[in-house]
């Protein structure tokens, strides 16, 4: 019986890991990171990260995120993440009449268009907090070059008011303030912001520029049978006049999905959770076989015993042949009786089993790939704000600029 079971889950933990890729963080591997991060404690959060994925695109620009408020780390593996981009070739696709752009990572990752532009604002942010002006002014452009310059005007393309805020906050603390306005504009003109229209039609640059980060992105709801999640934010709302949530990068993320792998992508996950589905079943099914198998050799030896102790009992002649008769079919129906029970035991077992490989391999499936730990809201105020023990930040001022900006990290 135990090198029965033995064989099977050999046989389910082979089938498992070949529908798995080992190399790839899966959500739950998360989960450590995330909290630590949610409770503010970003150098925990870094202790904790997946060992999984490294120098990738996804952990490059995690890492520089979560490094950019610590002050210690530095940008190299997400500079070169840059440069290669730079030298590969971006295409667009339509769908309907929806633009989208794409170029696979050296790792196989097709980042969404927020996340390239990220990578831009926050290379450009550690060139500011190292002082290279110049260099931070090029990974600064390459980010606008995405939001307005990529395609032509009469195409419907990715834009976005949060990022056209954090890009507004990195223009002011590059001394840049007219370049600020061109965004505060156009965040009026995707989002009619009353603020947003009177920031960017102020004669002077301000003193002072708060560009405050809430929240640690989407929480993830997992459907069974689905191949990507729902995205929810439920990080509070701010209480500042101009603000955006991250949410749609998130949206528009699954949309981009669809368009560039869905067939690649639904068809590798359902083979595997089809495929998880069988084995599960398969499982049950040879529990139940083993399990009736032993019920019917119970059945039979209660027959046996009965049948065949009565038979001696009458061919022998002894006395007390009514005592010894009561003690062999008490013999024969407990043999019979000990036999179901160890049958049912076997189904129980195998069943908890085929449930316990299902649960492991739903939660190896779910891998949607995408950057994590970026805030879930972005606020811009002209004016400073105390940091409070909830916060971690810094301020940016250039040479060139009258404007001091301050980044906060609010959790």
């Amino acid at each position: 019986m135990t090198a029965f079971r033995l064989f099977v889950f050999f046989y389910l933990s082979l089938f498992l890991m070949g529908c798995s890729t080992r190399q790839i963080i899966r959500d739950s591997e998360y989960r450590d990171a995330e909290a630590a991060y949610r409770s503010g404690d970003i150098s925990q959060a870094l202790e904790r990260f997946p060992k999984k994925e490294k120098k990738g695109y996804i952990t490059s620009l995690e890492k520089a995120w979560l490094g950019l408020w610590t002050g210690e780390a530095d940008n190299k593996d997400l500079l070169r993440q840059s440069r290669t981009f730079d030298e590969r070739k971006f295409t667009s696709i339509l769908r309907e009449t929806e633009y989208f752009f794409y170029s696979e990572a050296e790792d196989g990752y097709i980042p969404a268009e927020h996340e390239v532009i990220v990578m831009h604002l926050i290379n450009a942010t550690y060139f500011m907090r190292q002082k290279k002006w110049a260099q931070a002014s090029v990974e600064t452009r390459k980010a606008t070059f995405f939001l307005q310059n990529y395609f032509r005007e009469d195409q419907s393309h990715f834009d976005d008011p949060a990022l056209r805020l954090w890009l507004a906050g990195i223009y002011a603390a590059l001394g840049e303030w007219n370049e600020a306005q061109v965004d505060l504009r156009k965040v009026y003109q995707l989002t009619k912001n009353k603020e947003a229209l009177r920031l960017s039609e102020l004669s002077r640059a301000p003193d002072n520029i708060t560009l405050i980060f809430d929240g640690s992105g989407p929480t993830l709801r997992w459907y069974e049978g689905n191949a990507t999640p729902e995205f929810l934010n439920r990080t509070q709302t701010p209480k500042t006049e101009l603000h955006f949530s991250t949410l749609p990068w998130f949206e528009r993320h699954q949309q981009r999905n669809t368009a560039i792998r869905n067939v690649v992508m639904k068809s590798n996950y359902m083979a595997q959770y089809y495929g998880l589905k069988g084995s599960v079943g398969a499982e049950k099914s040879a529990g139940f076989v083993a399990s009736n198998t032993i019920r019917g050799v119970g059945i039979a030896a209660g027959v046996v015993i009965i049948g065949g102790g009565l038979y001696l009992l009458a061919q022998s002649g002894a006395s007390g042949a009514g005592e010894a008769a009561g003690y062999i079919i008490g013999t024969g129906l407990l043999a019979g009786e000990t036999l179901w029970e160890k049958g049912d035991e076997v189904s129980k077992a195998f069943t908890e089993s085929a449930e316990e490989n299902k649960t492991r391999g739903l939660e190896n499936l779910k891998t949607y790939r995408f950057v994590r730990f970026l805030p879930s809201w972005i606020s811009f105020m002209d004016s400073g704000i105390p940091e409070t023990a909830n916060t971690k930040g810094f301020v940016i001022k250039s040479p060139q600029g009258k404007t001091a900006v301050q980044f906060l990290q609010r959790f």
